[in-house]
This record gives structure tokens, C-alpha cells and sequence, in this order.
């Protein structure tokens, strides 16, 4: 008998639980979840000054969430390659934002510097590259932690990275950056100065890893040419305010005369060549506004306009990931741990009120409920052939999944409760 509960469990699971599909009841849409952080150092390398730098990340993690396999947000701050630093407002502000929807966040250290202190064009291109290898590197560690220990539990098909204004820049050319498809002739030093740096991988740690990505979010970036963008290439989400006077929206080859760091092409030519091949995408200009303006002159996004601002940036990248993430919503242990012989009593159920639960176990367990978008709500432990009762009151109307497991050999029987 309880084989077969466990199979029509299993095939309910697999019904309205699926993987492939948006979530239910509004996992990386609406804010459910508080968030943790953590700093690991991902890598260490050599700064334009030719001294070595260790590299840090802050990790978010939504807390109580047991889901098996997570989509990561990774994202690099502003500062024109010469400022800045990972704790940045706005970029603690939406790695906070998303992490409550479910995802995991990333906020990375980049290398920041220019040679001499000068920003000619083969110092910005050396910082530009430099930010791209660091931003590869991270990913590379959690590729590494997803494939060793685990940890961060970041599903690697369901990576997203980007930032703001330099952030973005990163993010940009390390999705879509490439060699051997150019609109243009390349400056003469381009590539041995790639080469020299290490190329485009670089050498800040975790070699051997992939650096696959999913999807880009460009706030107030440019890239060198966007004919590197394709139709099979990363999706992408941006904004980019039509007066940027730091980094310009279109570009202008008569301003670019004299101003060479403006060989460059921002959001709306970024939006024209994605809608021209038909890339899955989402961009909104805001029209009359300049650089990073849900950040600056207020700095704080809870002030108006910035808020306005925010708001929207937030919420196009909201709407544009829930309907590009694919849900899989098996817990921790998943299905495959169900076991049998975890003698345990659990009625009525459904019910109005109250639902006990009776262990015939001779060993203590460990009971949990957890939300159907895997947040954990409740925890108990049963004793060996004791009981613990979990109320309406305490969890609410509506559909909970009960997780047993033994402390001796962390087993699990997994049922389905109902409060109505």
C-alpha cells in the first residue's frame, strides 16, 4: 500500500509540480522569501599595476528555501572601471529584491585601475577585458560548487548576468563578445593586448569550468559592435536612459571623432539589432533621461524619481525573467528518497483544524512543512514513537508538503497536507 502511495504521489509530483514550466503560486514573480548573504573569495589576479587582488562575491540566498536547483542572478557594479565596490545601493537593492522572489545573487569584485592612470582606448579596452575574466571566473565557481559540493545549489542552465553602466559593459561583451565576427576593422592592438592579458577567459580562477550563460541584463551599457549579437545568443533585458551623456544610447559616429570612448553602441542600438534577428528579449528606453537614472542624482531608489525608475527596472526584469525561468520545484531530497518503511501516522488529513502526527519509529525523525514554493514554514522534532500536532493557525489555509526524515539514515517520507 505504501508503494503505491508513493507512486501516486510521485505521479501527482510530477503533474502539478513540474520542471519546465512557471512556477506556482508566484515563485520568482512575487516576494516570498527574506534573504541571507554570505562572501566567498572566487578568485585572485593580477591588477593593472601588476600586483594580485583577491576576488569576492556576496552570495544571497533565500532563507528556508529548500528547492534542489536554483536560477542564479549575477550582477558587477558601476564606476567607469576606476570606482566602486560589490556592496554598491543599487546593486544590493536588487540582489535583495530578486533573492526574495527565489533566485540566488551574485554581487562580484572586478579588477579596477587603469595603467599610468590613463584612460586611453587600450587601458579602458585592458579594464573592460579584465572585468569580463573576473565576471567568468565567479561563474566558473559556481559551475565548480554546482558540480562538487553543491552548496549554493544554482541550476547552471538558469544563469543571468549583467550591472550596471561598467557592470553592464561586462556583462554585455561577455556574453556576446567575439573574435572572429566584426562589423568593423578592429584597432591593430586589440588582440595582441587580449592575448597578453590572458585572452577572454583569463587566468582569475576556476579553470576548467564552463562559463555558459543563460541571459544578460544590460542597465545603462554598451558593447563594440552588435553584429556580435545573434539570434541563438544569451536573451537579454535592459534599460538605457536616450540622454545618457556618459554613455550614449545611439551611437554617433561625428561625436566619436573626437571622443574615442564613444566607438561604442549603447541600449537602443542594442535594442534595434535584437529586434532586428529576432532574439528573445525585453528593453525599455527611457526617454529623456541620462546615465543610470534610477541611481543617480539621489543615489537611494526609495527616493522620487529614482523610485520611478527603479521601479520600472525592476519590474521589466521581474516580468521578463518569470517568463523565461523554468521552474523545477523538487525539494532538496527530491522524490527518488521517499522511503516506505518510515512508520508514521499523519490524520486527518485533510482537515479544518488540527493534524496530528504519530511516529511508530523507534528513533527520533526530523518533520518539516514546507510552502509549494519550497519555503520552509515549519519544523519540529518527532520523538521516537511520540507526536506533534500542526495547526490551522499556524500555517494556514490551503496545500503544504510534509517532509519526515530519519536522523539515522536520512531517509524521507514525504506526504501532502491540506488545510481547508
Amino acid at each position: 500500500m505504501l508503494k503505491i502511495y508513493a507512486l501516486l504521489f510521485a505521479l501527482v509530483f510530477a503533474i502539478n509540480f513540474s520542471a519546465n514550466a512557471q512556477c506556482s503560486n508566484g515563485r520568482y514573480r512575487d516576494k516570498i522569501f527574506d534573504a541571507q548573504t554570505s562572501t566567498v573569495t572566487f578568485g585572485n589576479a593580477m591588477k593593472f599595476d601588476s600586483t594580485f587582488v583577491d576576488l569576492k562575491m556576496d552570495i544571497y540566498q533565500p532563507t528556508g528555501d529548500q528547492f534542489a536547483h536554483r536560477p542564479l542572478i549575477m550582477l558587477a557594479f558601476g564606476g567607469s572601471f576606476t570606482a566602486g565596490f560589490r556592496q554598491s545601493p543599487d546593486i544590493v537593492y536588487l540582489c535583495n529584491e530578486f533573492t526574495k522572489r527565489g533566485y540566488v545573487c551574485a554581487s562580484i569584485d572586478y579588477r579596477l585601475g587603469f595603467e599610468g592612470g590613463s584612460d586611453s582606448d587600450t587601458n579602458q579596452f585592458k579594464a573592460l577585458m579584465r572585468g569580463v575574466q573576473d565576471m567568468k571566473a565567479a561563474v566558473r565557481y559556481l559551475y565548480k560548487d554546482a558540480q562538487t559540493s553543491n552548496a549554493y545549489r544554482i541550476d547552471t542552465n538558469q544563469i543571468f548576468i549583467g550591472g550596471v553602466s561598467a557592470g553592464a559593459f561586462i556583462g554585455l561583451n561577455y556574453a556576446y563578445g567575439k573574435q572572429d565576427t566584426l562589423s568593423r576593422i578592429s584597432p591593430p592592438w586589440a588582440f595582441p593586448t587580449l592575448a597578453a592579458l590572458g585572452g577572454p577567459e583569463g587566468n582569475s580562477g576556476n579553470p576548467g569550468y564552463s562559463t555558459k550563460v543563460k541571459g544578460v541584463i544590460d542597465l545603462c551599457g554598451g558593447i563594440a559592435d552588435t553584429v556580435w549579437i545573434m539570434p541563438n545568443d544569451p536573451i537579454l533585458v535592459g534599460v538605457h536612459g536616450t540622454a545618457d551623456d556618459l554613455v550614449a544610447c545611439y551611437y554617433d559616429s561625428v561625436y566619436a571623432l573626437t571622443h574615442p570612448e564613444s566607438l561604442l553602441f549603447g541600449g537602443g542600438d542594442v535594442n534595434n539589432r535584437a529586434g532586428h534577428i529576432g532574439l528573445n528579449y525585453s528593453f525599455k528606453l527611457f526617454h529623456g533621461a541620462g546615465h543610470v537614472p534610477f541611481i543617480l542624482p539621489c543615489f537611494l531608489p526609495q527616493l522620487s524619481p529614482c523610485k520611478e525608475y527603479m521601479d520600472t527596472t525592476e519590474n521589466l526584469i521581474r516580468d521578463f525573467l518569470y517568463g523565461n525561468v523554468d521552474c523545477d520545484e523538487t525539494l532538496i531530497s527530491g522524490i527518488a528518497t521517499v522511503e516506505e518503511n518510515i512508520a508514521v501516522s499523519v490524520f486527518p488529513n485533510p482537515a479544518s483544524d488540527v493534524i496530528n502526527i504519530h511516529s511508530q519509529y523507534d528513533k527520533d525523525l526530523t518533520a518539516e512543512v514546507f510552502s509549494v514554493e519550497g519555503k520552509l514554514l515549519w519544523q519540529k522534532t518527532l520523538a521516537g514513537g511520540g507526536k506533534q500536532t500542526i495547526t490551522r493557525s499556524e500555517l494556514g489555509t490551503g496545500t503544504f508538503m510534509l517532509r519526515i526524515t530519519s536522523r539515522e539514515t536520512n531517509a524521507n517520507r514525504i506526504e501532502r497536507l491540506v488545510f481547508y
